[in-house]
């Protein structure tokens, strides 16, 4: 299997081990505060809201600055020209693809345990198309090869402006 095989692979284990994980968390939380009696430690847990939880891992404004930063930063890496910064560029794609599958998954795991206790869907289409953008650009970008945008020198002064001025453009895609 190729590199991108792989990374959609990796993606893929991390939403669906994130919504299993988020599945099982709400499930002990509410397990916890039905207990007839009070387990030292846990008595806050009742306060604990799922929906809090939601709102806070699903708010896309982190996504979409992320994703404006890394094009920021892909601007300078395509600048700078080293192989040390090459590598710490994939990295960081490849940190923030997993951070937005597990906000996927953590999201979807709630998702489905509220939906099977009868609360009302949360989700929309408009969402989940706006959740798909950062990671979308993230990884389209990150397939590129560095070499291809370095030369020739018009191909490279090109591609850190587009990248530059992508960045705020990014921002206002934020639903």
């Amino acid at each position: 299997m190729n590199a991108t095989g792989n990374r959609i692979k990796a993606i893929a284990v991390t939403l669906l081990f994130f919504a299993i994980s988020a599945f099982v968390l709400l499930g002990i939380v509410w397990g916890i505060d039905a207990l007839p009696f009070t387990v030292p430690g846990l008595a806050a847990i009742g306060s604990y809201s799922p929906h809090d939880s939601i709102a806070a891992v699903s708010d896309l404004r982190a996504s979409f600055v992320l994703t404006a930063a890394y094009l920021v930063a892909t601007a300078l890496v395509v600048l700078i020209n080293t192989q040390y910064c090459d590598r710490m560029l994939a990295i960081l794609a490849d940190v923030l693809l997993m951070m937005f599958a597990a906000m996927a998954g953590f999201v979807i795991g709630y998702w489905v345990l509220l939906r099977l206790a009868g609360y009302q869907n949360f989700l929309t289409v408009e969402y989940g198309l706006s959740y798909l953008i950062c990671p979308a650009v993230i990884f389209l970008l990150s397939t590129i090869p560095m070499e291809r945008l370095r030369w020739p020198l018009p191909l490279r002064i090109l591609t850190v402006l587009a990248l530059v001025f992508a960045a705020p453009i990014v921002l206002l895609w934020n639903p």
